[in-house]
């Protein structure tokens, strides 16, 4: 398994970073690497939603299903993410702070199957991931910033 955390602060409150953040449908909206999302029942997203996401990776894009995990706004959100031999868990908590919003992040992967025998050099692509999710939770705090 492959864990890792990420800490950023965000200056607007919990309820508005968190009405962004765990509305998978509004990622497209700050997040350049999400290309489609949709939720299925269409209906705005609770604990148990599930739903389909397509993210931009270089030339190709990489279809997700997803089920919302925890939904307990504005304090806390996590999505399951499934897609063939892989899954992944994302979990957000919301602590109001001087400045705002911390927002603390912790992933996990899981590869499944024949894909675990990999698990060794996958962990060579941890700082790698935590790059990525840093730039994108940037690209949300750049988001709120300029739209207050």
């Amino acid at each position: 398994m492959l864990t890792g955390q990420l800490h950023i602060e965000i200056e607007a409150p919990p309820e508005i970073v968190f009405d962004l953040l765990a509305d998978p449908t509004k990622g497209p909206i700050w997040n350049p690497k999400l290309d489609e999302v949709s939720l299925v029942p269409e209906e705005p997203i609770k604990k148990e939603s599930k739903g389909r996401i397509t993210f931009k990776s270089g030339r190709r894009r990489m279809e997700y299903e997803f089920s919302c995990r925890e939904y307990d706004r504005p304090k806390a959100f996590s999505l399951i993410f499934t897609c063939g031999n892989e899954m992944s868990e994302i979990n957000y908590e919301f602590i109001p702070s001087e400045k705002g919003t911390k927002i603390n992040y912790r992933f996990e992967y899981q590869p499944k199957g024949f894909i675990r025998l990999l698990e060794p050099f996958i962990k060579i692509f941890k700082g790698l991931i935590t790059r990525q999710e840093r730039k994108e939770l940037e690209a949300l705090k750049s988001h709120i910033t300029k739209n207050k």
